[in-house]
């Protein structure tokens, strides 16, 4: 016979109908139901659409224009050197102190009778006696003519990059475009020259990518 303290302990460890869930797997269903609850955030449009107001605007502002420096350089030194009845190879340093890049296309020169003065110093500190401009050295640019301002294209157009770029300054060696007279003074031999200024350039703002420095280019003709 059981009594009835054994038969309240056999009813207590009858098996549950259904099996028992772990604890750490309440807690993982738990877990993922809390994270489903938890609301999105909308990352994509939607149907109400959103206009501009009328008068909407923006400022801009464009950089100022200043004009390219070209100066003489002794480095690289001239390949093609002057002669009486020949020509000569210049070299120049183009700077340019604007925000943007700027091609030069082309040159205008003085007139075959606008003479280069002679210095003995690749520093063109020292002047030549006897081949001043005034002698006249007869050292001109090539394809100068009796007209002042004459437009002669570059062979190859040149773009100085913006202020503080690389390849600015930028160096160039115009190829034989200097030009001595016949008659140029025996004083004038070994000699330095500071040509002409130039009366103008052919340039303008380019989104062109900069020439590499040093370049070769020239006019001829």
């Amino acid at each position: 016979m059981i009594d009835a303290y054994h038969a309240r302990r056999a009813y207590r460890r009858r098996p549950l109908p259904y099996p028992r869930r772990s604890s750490r797997r309440v807690r993982v269903v738990a877990a993922v139901v809390g994270a489903l609850l938890i609301p999105a955030v909308a990352i994509a449009a939607t149907n109400w659409t959103v206009g501009v107001a009328p008068g909407s605007n923006g400022q801009a502002k464009a950089g100022t224009i200043s004009n390219l420096t070209i100066t003489a350089t002794a480095s690289p030194a001239a390949t093609n050197l002057l002669y009486p009845g020949g020509n000569g190879d210049v070299v120049v340093t183009i700077s340019n102190p604007n925000t943007f890049p700027v091609t030069i296309t082309g040159v205008n020169l003085p007139t075959n009778t606008t003479y280069a003065a002679g210095f003995s110093d690749s520093a063109l500190s020292v002047a030549q006696a006897g081949c001043a401009a005034a002698t006249p050295s007869t050292v001109t640019w090539a394809f100068a003519t009796g007209v002042s301002g004459t437009s002669h294209s570059l062979t190859t157009a040149l773009t100085v990059a913006a202020s503080g770029q690389a390849n600015n300054p930028l160096v160039v060696t115009l190829t034989d475009d200097a030009a001595m007279g016949s008659t140029a003074p025996l004083a004038c031999a070994a000699t330095y020259f500071s040509m002409p200024s130039l009366t103008a350039i052919a340039a303008s703002a380019s989104s062109s990518a900069a020439t590499t420095s040093p370049a070769t280019d020239a006019w001829t003709s």
